[in-house]
C-alpha cells in the first residue's frame, strides 16, 4: 500500500476503534506517522489492522535507554481473534529490536487487554499511585498546615516565597510561554531527574501541549516574583467535571501546592485525582478504622472497645500503568547496573541468547560482564548459592515488580527493582 494512502488508511482505522476527535488524530499522525514504525496488514487492498510505534528514551539525565512505544493498534471487528494483531506486534519488535531499541511498552486499555498483552510477553513494568481529594479539600490550608511544622524562620522564609508565587492558566497562543514550558520540561526531565523517567523532546512537549488542549483540559504555570517558571501542570476532565492531573512538573513544594490551589480555586465544586509515580511519594496515609471486638458485658455499645486507625504505604496501592517487552536483555542489565551501581548480583537468563545457549550477567560496582553458558552447563550452576538461574519471563517480572516488593527480593537475590516511569503520552 503506498505511503500516503496507508496514513488515511490507518487514520480511519483509528477513528473507528477509538472514536477520538480528527483533531486528535491528525495531531498523532501530523506527528508521529513514520513508515519505518509502521505495522499493518490487508487484505485486496483493503486495511485490516495496523499499530503506530513511536520511540522514545527513558532516563535520568546521566543513563539513559530506548524502547518504542505501541499505540494504535486496531483490527477490523469481523477479523478480530485470528491471530493478526499479535503477528503484527511480532513484527515491530523485531524490527525494533533490529534497530537496536531495547524493549517495547504500550498502555492497555482495559483488563482484558492486559491479559492479551501478557500472552504476548508484555509485563506490568510501569506503575502509579492516585491521590484523590475531594471536593471541600483545600491545599493552600493543606502547605500551609505543612509549613507550620517547620522552625520559624524556615517558616517564615517558604511562606512569603509561596505567596508571592504567581499561577495561571497557559494561553494557547502565548508561543512564549510554551517555549519556556517547553524547556522547563525538557530540563526536569533530562537533567533533574533522580529516577529513570520518559524523557520528552521538543516535538514530544509541543504535542502533548496541544493534544491537552485538543482534549479540553488546561495547564497551569507557576511563577516566582523574577517571572521564572517553577511549575507545570497539566490537567484534564472526566464527563462528571472531575479533575485529572496527569502530570505536575515542579522545582518545589511551594509551587506544587500553589499550582493545586490555583487549579481547586478555579473548580471549586471538583473533585479530584492527582497521579504521581511510586518512585516521587514516600507518604504514608490513613486507611480505614479497624474496629476490635469486646466481651459482651464491657458495656460498650456494639461490642467494640476501640479503634484503631490504620496507616498503609501508598506505593503497595499503586496500580499498574505500563506493560513491557524486553527486546535486549543485555541493554537492560547494562541500565540497570549504571542506575543502581550500588547492587552486586549474579543471574544465570535462560532462553536469551537461542536453546542451545543461556545469558550469564555478572553484575558488580555499577559494571556488567557476560558470558555465554551452553544449556547442557547449566545444572552445574543448581547448586551455587551465588547464582540464580532465570527464565527471560522470571526476569522481567523481578525486574519490573512494585516496589512495595523491592526489600524482599533484594534480600534474597540482590536483583533491584528498574523503574521506568512515564507520562503524558498520547493514550
Amino acid at each position: 500500500m503506498e505511503t500516503t494512502e496507508l496514513r488515511k488508511e490507518m487514520m480511519d482505522l483509528w477513528k473507528n476503534t477509538f472514536h477520538d476527535s480528527d483533531a486528535y488524530i491528525n495531531l498523532v499522525f501530523d506527528t508521529y506517522f513514520n513508515i519505518e514504525y509502521i505495522e499493518y496488514y490487508e487484505e485486496n487492498g483493503k486495511l485490516i489492522s495496523a499499530l503506530l510505534g513511536i520511540p522514545y528514551y527513558f532516563g535520568n539525565g546521566k543513563n539513559r535507554i530506548q524502547g518504542l512505544y505501541l499505540c494504535g493498534l486496531a483490527t477490523l471487528s469481523e477479523y478480530r481473534h485470528k491471530g493478526i494483531m499479535g503477528k503484527l506486534i511480532s513484527n515491530i519488535c523485531e524490527k525494533a529490536q533490529e534497530k537496536g531499541l531495547s524493549f517495547a511498552f504500550l498502555i492497555p486499555a482495559s483488563d482484558m487487554l492486559r491479559i492479551y498483552y501478557s500472552s504476548k510477553g508484555f509485563e506490568n513494568a510501569m506503575y502509579v499511585v492516585e491521590d484523590r481529594y475531594t471536593d471541600i479539600h483545600n491545599f493552600d490550608k493543606d502547605y500551609r498546615s505543612i509549613l507550620n511544622r517547620e522552625d520559624e524562620r524556615i517558616r517564615i522564609i517558604k511562606t512569603k516565597y509561596y505567596e508571592n508565587l504567581h499561577a495561571e492558566i497557559l494561553s494557547e497562543d502565548n508561543q512564549d510561554v510554551i517555549e519556556n514550558i517547553v524547556d522547563f520540561i525538557k530540563k526536569s526531565e533530562w537533567c533533574d531527574n533522580n529516577y529513570s523517567t520518559l524523557m520528552h523532546d521538543e516535538k514530544d512537549c509541543l504535542a502533548i501541549i496541544k493534544e491537552n488542549h485538543i482534549s479540553g483540559g488546561n495547564i497551569l504555570t507557576c511563577r516566582n516574583t523574577d517571572g521564572a517558571i517553577t511549575g507545570v501542570l497539566f490537567s484534564t476532565f472526566d464527563d462528571r467535571k472531575r479533575i485529572t492531573i496527569p502530570k505536575i512538573f515542579y522545582k518545589d513544594n511551594c509551587s506544587y501546592f500553589k499550582l493545586l490551589d490555583k487549579i481547586k480555586q478555579l473548580y471549586p465544586d471538583s473533585s479530584m485525582s492527582v497521579i504521581c509515580f511510586p518512585e516521587e511519594t514516600e507518604r504514608r496515609a490513613l486507611w480505614s478504622p479497624a474496629y476490635k471486638a469486646s466481651a459482651s458485658d464491657s458495656g460498650v455499645p456494639g461490642g467494640a472497645y476501640g479503634v484503631a486507625e490504620r496507616v498503609y504505604d501508598v506505593n503497595r496501592h499503586a496500580r499498574p500503568y505500563g506493560m513491557l517487552k524486553v527486546l535486549d536483555y543485555r541493554e537492560i542489565l547494562k541500565f540497570l547496573a549504571n542506575d543502581r551501581s550500588d547492587c552486586k548480583f549474579s543471574i544465570l537468563v535462560k532462553e536469551v541468547i537461542n536453546e542451545k545457549t543461556a545469558l550469564k550477567c555478572d553484575v558488580k560496582d555499577g559494571n556488567t560482564i557476560f558470558s555465554e553458558v551452553p544449556t547442557e552447563d547449566i545444572t552445574s550452576f543448581t547448586n551455587n548459592p551465588n547464582i540464580t538461574i532465570l527464565s527471560k519471563r522470571d526476569l522481567s517480572e523481578i525486574l519490573f515488580r512494585k516496589k512495595d516488593s523491592n526489600s524482599l527480593i533484594m534480600e534474597a537475590l540482590g536483583i533491584p527493582r528498574l523503574s521506568l516511569n512515564m507520562a503524558l503520552l498520547l493514550d
